[in-house]
């Protein structure tokens, strides 16, 4: 059986925690490597997940928020600076272009001065990006197959954020599904139908409102009401649950965890509490720099 792994780089959300950066992954298939996103403090775990950047030829997005991509410049230059010598294949939705032209416009300079200062040690075009839009469709459709990993790309609500994406990625007969950032829908569910793996997103909304009563409590009104806002978009863990069990997924891994709970002790436990009653499968969650393989029905 090939290697088939996910390697969670970021397992945070957009809130502040010293455990859980922001979102990052890299599919471990045969000698494919793939990041799935790469917002602050994620190309920094690379190294420390065991991957060497220069390894990475592929970069997907699942949508354009902040935590999502802001430590794209900073993978750039570490798999430039580590031996990379072709350009970095990156797909995602509308916008993705943009994203990265604007990052490499900033770092021009950047990037001229490390050339005349390298020479020909660095290869001009181990820093070259070649961005492809893919299309939001309501049902799996694939847009990469290299060396037998195909990726799969799928709409998911994530409300005004659109388009949103997750993705399926099948290899070796196994399948591992990546929720995105999404609310309970029709077409995560469908996607995640007899995986072998199910990445989902995950809300604790009794422990966020602890949060909201805390802030308000002190006079934080303003930050309160943004935390308000959040179960609009994501999805509980009441709900993954539920969604994992009608799937008929082998094995539920949590992360982009809300609100950001340490990665051992009593407030992890209560952040997966009662998932258990509706999925009966192994529930995890995951941590920064973990690597977890994808295990097939014989495993």
């Amino acid at each position: 059986m090939e290697q088939f792994d996910v390697v969670f780089l970021g397992t945070g959300s957009p809130l502040p925690s010293p455990d859980r950066c922001g979102a990052g992954h890299v599919l471990v298939a045969g000698r494919q490597h793939v990041l799935v996103d790469c917002g602050w403090g994620a190309a920094r775990k690379i190294l420390a997940a065991g991957i060497f950047p220069s390894e990475i030829g592929t970069a997907i997005f699942t949508h354009m928020h902040s935590d999502h991509i802001t430590d794209f410049p900073d993978f750039l230059f570490l798999r430039w600076t580590s031996g990379a010598r072709t350009p970095l294949r990156v797909y995602g939705p509308e916008g993705t272009g943009e994203m990265v032209e604007g990052f490499l416009h900033a770092l021009r300079r950047d990037i001229g001065f490390r050339l005349a200062h390298h020479g020909d040690k660095l290869h001009p075009d181990g820093i070259l990006v070649e961005v492809t839009e893919i299309s939001p469709t309501s049902r799996p459709e694939p847009f990469f197959q290299r060396e037998g990993l195909v990726l799969e790309r799928f709409e998911v609500d994530h409300f005004p954020v659109v388009p949103a994406f997750g993705y399926r990625a099948r290899f070796d007969g196994r399948t591992a599904v990546l929720s995105g950032d999404t609310t309970f829908t029709e077409s995560l569910l469908h996607a995640a139908e007899g995986a072998d793996m199910l990445v989902c997103e995950a809300l604790n909304t009794r422990m966020l409102e602890e949060r909201i009563r805390a802030l308000r409590a002190i006079g934080r009104d303003l930050q309160a009401s943004l935390f308000e806002d959040i179960p609009s978009y994501h999805i509980d863990v009441a709900d993954v649950a539920r969604l994992a069990a009608r799937a008929g997924v082998r094995q539920l891994v949590l992360d982009h965890l809300i609100p950001p709970v340490p990665s051992a002790g009593p407030e992890l436990d209560r952040f997966t509490a009662g998932m258990e009653a509706a999925f009966t499968g192994p529930i995890r969650v995951a941590r920064d720099t973990e690597r977890i393989p994808v295990t097939g029905a014989a495993s």
